[in-house]
C-alpha cells in the first residue's frame, strides 16, 4: 500500500511540475519578434491616416521582404509578457498590425496604445518602454504601399 501512495503521490507532483514549468514558460519575457513569429511573416497590413475609405480595414501594407526586415528588426527590440486574456479595449484603434503569414495564417496581433500587445487571444504588456511611434509612423510613410483591391 505505501508503494503505491509513493507512486500516485510521484506522478501528482511530476503533473504540478510540468504544468508549473508549462506555465512559468507561458509567461515569462519574451522577445516581440519571436513571440509573432516573424520568420514567416509574407505582409503587413495597417492603417495610416487620414483613413480615405472607411469600409475598409486597412488602407496601407508592407510587402518588400526588405522593409518586412526593418520592420521585424524594430520589433525585435521590445520585450513583452503575458498578462491575461485578451479583455483590452482599445482606445487607439488605427494603431493596429495585421500579419499575414506565408502558410496562409491570418493572426491580428496589434500594438495599441504603444505599450500593449494583443496576440490571438491573450493580452501581452511592452516591458521595456513604450513602441517608438515616431520612428514607425516615418518608417511605415516611406515604405508602405496603398492596398490594393485584389490583395
Amino acid at each position: 500500500m505505501k508503494k503505491k501512495n509513493f507512486y500516485i503521490l510521484s506522478i501528482v507532483i511530476f503533473i504540478f511540475l510540468i504544468y508549473g514549468v508549462a506555465r512559468w514558460n507561458d509567461y515569462r519575457e519574451k522577445n516581440l519578434a519571436d513571440l509573432l513569429d516573424t520568420s514567416k511573416i509574407e505582409k503587413i497590413y495597417y492603417n495610416q491616416l487620414p483613413i480615405k475609405d472607411e469600409m475598409a480595414a486597412y488602407n496601407r501594407q508592407l510587402t518588400d521582404g526588405q522593409s518586412i526586415q526593418a520592420l521585424i528588426t524594430f520589433l525585435s527590440r521590445y520585450k513583452v509578457k503575458k498578462i491575461g486574456d485578451r479583455d483590452f479595449v482599445s482606445e487607439y484603434p488605427d494603431e493596429q498590425f495585421q500579419l499575414e503569414y506565408e502558410d496562409d495564417r491570418v493572426t491580428m496581433p496589434s500594438i495599441i496604445e504603444r505599450d500593449v500587445l494583443l496576440n490571438d487571444m491573450y493580452q501581452y504588456e511592452i516591458t521595456n518602454g513604450s513602441v517608438d511611434y515616431e520612428w514607425l509612423e516615418e518608417f511605415l510613410e516611406r515604405n508602405g504601399e496603398e492596398v490594393t483591391i485584389n490583395g
